[in-house]
């Protein structure tokens, strides 16, 4: 099978798992939380632009089409989605902010991959926050299909590199996580 192919199919799929989510979101199911959506549109701009750095072909589709439905999300976001933020969340929102300004100061596209997987890590705490509090406000299915599109688009990649490929092997392994302890916390809930 063609890289293209390949990259064409973990696109249709990414755009498949995004519209679940944003359906989500507009029926009321899924209430995102703004500032965990801000960062992420950043760090999957920087992302994108990473791995385009080392051409690595159609793999990079995924990533830039991502970055426009993190863009569509946190926009949704700032409607729909959740309205208690806490100090931990402004916290977490500084936080990552302020570490992209060392990204702005270096011309490392490595470095930058490696700021912006650690970023994504703190990123997602005012989601995780809300998600333990609130478990069923977040479509699981979406981080699932999230999870799949990364990884088809790993065999769409022409330079394996850590350019291209930690950033999105870490959203794969913090989905993951985020997965288990939402299905948990529910599990936990319903008892």
């Amino acid at each position: 099978m063609s890289n293209e192919l390949i990259g064409l199919i973990a696109l249709l799929v990414g755009l498949f798992g995004s519209g679940i989510y944003i359906v989500s979101i507009l029926r009321g199911h899924t209430r995102p939380h703004v500032f965990t959506w801000i960062v992420w549109f950043i760090l999957t701009a920087i992302g994108y632009f990473a791995q385009v750095h080392d051409d690595p072909g159609p793999g990079t589709w995924v990533m830039g089409a991502n970055m426009l439905t993190c863009g569509a999300t946190a926009l949704l976001a700032f409607k729909y989605g959740e309205k208690n933020i806490t100090r931990g969340d402004w916290i977490a929102l500084i936080s990552s902010l302020a570490a992209i300004i060392p990204w702005l100061l270096t011309d490392d596209p490595l470095g930058s991959v490696i700021l912006i997987s650690l970023i994504d890590i703190v990123a997602f705490y005012p989601t995780l926050r809300k998600s333990w509090l609130k478990p069923y406000q977040e479509n699981l299915t979406g981080y699932l299909v999230a999870n799949l599109k990364f990884v088809i688009s790993f065999f769409a990649l022409e330079v394996y590199t850590l350019n291209t490929m930690l950033y999105p092997g870490t959203i794969v392994a913090v989905n993951s996580a985020f997965i288990v302890i939402c299905l948990l916390r529910r599990r936990q809930v319903r008892a």
